[in-house]
């Protein structure tokens, strides 16, 4: 199992560096944890809405002195991580995304909206990556559309930087994967799902048929097709 290095910033650090920004509305060290490809999904409208790190960093921090944070799933070098707070008198909830890059921990993907109890809609968060799993098992490129929507950036990281493609992009990887027969049959090794809302998180690991232990996490929304990841991260963990 990977382990952090003792020269590299711990997951706990740094949460509570974010975490004491956010508190303040301090905009500048809020971005300062975030990558700068990342995208902040919403359901507005009864649409998903997209806000760039450029477009919500312009605009004035608004403080949140009653943030309380906790850690949903964590790895060596990634994690998902959820926030309440309250805005306007409103209870507001987020998923974030984690990767530890170049031995800083940053943010690659968040989903956001109204705060809500763990409910039923984990249900649905389940049969989402349920079919994730089917399209890795058949190597289907319909079945990954449907799972992933085709705004979300599929992540992983090498050599501690992050490496990022469009859900096309794996379409197109799976079409070749399945012509040529490449092997597929990972064998999942555990998995975790929850849903609040219009809001999700899944964690999954599995062993790979040809080597290693990966996990994957996602962040997802329930939009007006059914439950999607709106972010996608996978790394080697052995």
């Amino acid at each position: 199992m990977l382990d952090t290095p003792a020269a590299c910033e711990a997951l706990p650090q740094a949460i509570a560096t974010y975490a004491e920004a956010f508190r303040r509305g301090d905009g500048p060290a809020i971005a300062d944890r975030v990558q700068p490809s990342t995208v902040v999904y919403a359901i507005a409208g009864g649409a998903v809405a997209g806000q760039t790190r450029a477009a919500w960093k312009a605009r004035p921090a608004r403080a949140a002195p009653d943030l309380a944070t906790e850690v949903v799933s964590e790895g060596p070098r990634t994690a998902i991580v959820t926030g309440r707070w309250t805005e306007a008198g409103t209870a507001r909830r987020d998923y974030t995304l984690w990767a530890r890059l170049a031995c800083r921990w940053r943010i690659v993907g968040r989903v956001v909206g109204a705060d809500q109890p763990r409910d039923a809609a984990a249900e649905g968060v389940r049969a989402t990556v349920d079919l994730k799993l089917r399209a890795d098992a058949a190597w289907s490129p319909e079945d990954l559309a449907a799972a992933v929507d085709p705004r979300a950036l599929v992540i992983t990281l090498e050599d501690e930087e992050m490496v990022a493609a469009s859900v096309a992009d794996w379409q197109a990887r799976y079409a070749e994967r399945a012509r040529t027969r490449f092997p597929a049959g990972n064998t999942v090794l555990s998995r975790a799902e929850e849903g609040r809302g219009d809001l999700g998180a899944a964690t999954w690991t599995f062993r790979a048929v040809t080597g290693g232990t990966y996990a994957d996490r996602a962040l997802l929304l329930r939009t007006a097709e059914g439950w999607r990841m709106l972010a996608l991260l996978w790394v080697r963990e052995d």
